[in-house]
């Protein structure tokens, strides 16, 4: 099994042509059918299904698929490694977090990587908890900041633990629950969510979940933290947000003060820890072992407030 021959399947796995892989390859279709056709030879099965559509993956199509892209994605941190080495640092770090962990410490981190490696190709994505433990095993992320309230995750990943940060509940100036302390009163009121409900780990479920009661029924949803920031301030909705957009360090989630209100809860809001998980520290690039410095350095940094 040779190196191209994985690059030639991954590109016909993308493009899902014969022809649109050779020309994002380069190389002829002939050449790119005999590298298939070798490929399938040697392992003795049929990778690929050709039809008038064009061509899809068989079952071992995509089992090889799946384990090829993180070949490639490893021989991408061990030349990005070389280069640092040599004293180039251009790279690219991708980093997957959860909504809780976008504020606080990690854009202070993301500051600080940027201003010592102005050359790295940084990207963030904000995306939930098994999104970025699937970009994480398939190498499409190089590290992740997920937050829990039920402890680490899967052992085949490391968990460090870096901060918990409190959840609150809020309503607008005025709102007639307001002073409302308890959840059961607020469970026919209009509520925001801005995590998907089927997710366990959500701070909506793991809140009724807690106190053994159901979801609201009356429920605005929205996948934008900002848009809604903008439904909290400016309807009836009860939202649950993190300390951080109360305390400042929201960044651009940060409160104008007076614009919501906490409430009063005698209830128990749980907290969420913030983990940074990755694969194994022997594995990161340089970039990404360094932006982990930075995070921790920030997050010990709020502990500490």
């Amino acid at each position: 099994m040779k190196l191209h021959q994985l690059r030639i399947l991954l590109a016909v796995a993308q493009h899902g042509s014969i022809h649109e892989a050779s020309r994002g390859l380069h190389i002829s279709q002939p050449a790119l059918s005999k590298a298939i056709a070798e490929l399938e030879r040697e392992l003795g099965v049929t990778l690929l299904s050709r039809s008038v559509r064009g061509v899809s993956l068989t079952a071992y199509g995509m089992a090889l698929v799946k384990r090829a892209s993180v070949v490639e994605q490893e021989l991408r941190h061990a030349l990005e490694d070389i280069e640092a080495i040599r004293g180039h640092a251009e790279a690219e770090l991708n980093i997957g977090f959860t909504a809780v962990a976008s504020s606080g410490p990690l854009p202070d981190a993301m500051a600080a990587l940027r201003k010592r490696f102005p050359n790295v190709a940084l990207r963030g994505f904000e995306q939930r908890p098994q999104q970025i433990l699937e970009g994480l095993r398939e190498g499409r992320l190089d590290i992740g900041l997920i937050s829990s309230n039920s402890g680490p995750g899967t052992g085949s990943f490391q968990w460090e633990p870096l901060f918990s940060v409190p959840m609150r509940l809020a309503v607008r100036p005025g709102h007639p629950l307001r002073r409302v302390r308890r959840l059961r009163p607020l469970l026919d009121a209009d509520w925001l969510v801005l995590d998907p409900l089927e997710d366990p780990g959500s701070p909506m479920v793991s809140l009724m979940r807690l106190h053994r009661l159901d979801i609201p029924r009356r429920i605005v949803q929205s996948a934008s933290n900002l848009l809604g920031l903008q439904l909290a301030t400016k309807t009836d909705v009860v939202s649950m947000w993190s300390e951080f957009v109360f305390s400042g360090s929201g960044g651009p989630l940060r409160m104008v003060p007076g614009s919501l209100e906490t409430l009063p809860m005698e209830d128990e809001l749980p907290d969420f820890n913030v983990y940074m998980v990755y694969r194994s520290a022997d594995l990161m690039t340089h970039v990404c072992a360094e932006f982990s410095k930075e995070i921790r350095h920030a997050a010990q940094h709020y502990r500490q407030r």
